[in-house]
């Protein structure tokens, strides 16, 4: 008995912490629906072979939507044999604020193990990464994803490095 109230004030504890911090990651995903929504903002798209070290089999872009030269969303569409990588940047007065980035798995024909051309619904990753002054804050996934190995990758410093090298290639451009 004792135990189970434990618990149960341990989880509601750690609910109403994590509660705090989801106010302010759909606070920066209201905000982020409305960089989606604004029809001024100008396009420059950049391909593979322009920002990236090394090109890949089904190709790569990256899309800068952008307002009197300020960036406001960044997209990076990587396609590669087995799947396609899409990574949204979003930026508020010149900072990174979040990154949604989704991979999407091919099908393989059950028999010959070849791909159908139509992503699995079952192989899917979803993340959601919360910045404020650079700093992750806050992040939601669904799936599996290379950040799972944190003695390796680091979503921190990852996302806001090829965030600072993609603006980089925007304004010297």
């Amino acid at each position: 008995m004792r135990i189970d109230l434990i618990l149960l004030l341990l989880i509601f504890g750690s609910c109403k912490a994590v509660a705090q911090l989801s106010i302010q990651a759909k606070q920066i995903e209201s905000f982020c629906k409305l960089i989606d929504k604004d029809s001024s903002l100008k396009k420059k798209v950049f391909e593979q072979e322009e920002f990236m070290d090394h090109v890949t089999d089904n190709g790569g872009s990256l899309t800068f939507y952008y307002k009197k030269g300020i960036v406001y969303r960044i997209t990076e569409w990587i396609g590669l044999s087995g799947y396609v990588v899409i990574m949204d940047y979003y930026f508020q007065s010149g900072k990174l604020v979040y990154v949604r980035d989704e991979e999407f798995t091919y099908e393989r024909h059950p028999v010959t193990g070849d791909l159908t051309g139509k992503f699995s619904q079952d192989d899917r990753f979803l993340g959601k990464y919360f910045f404020r002054n650079n700093k992750l804050f806050d992040q939601v996934s669904l799936g599996h994803n290379r950040f799972e190995d944190d003695e390796h990758n680091d979503a921190e410093k990852e996302f806001t490095t090829s965030a600072k090298k993609h603006l980089s290639l925007f304004y010297k451009k």
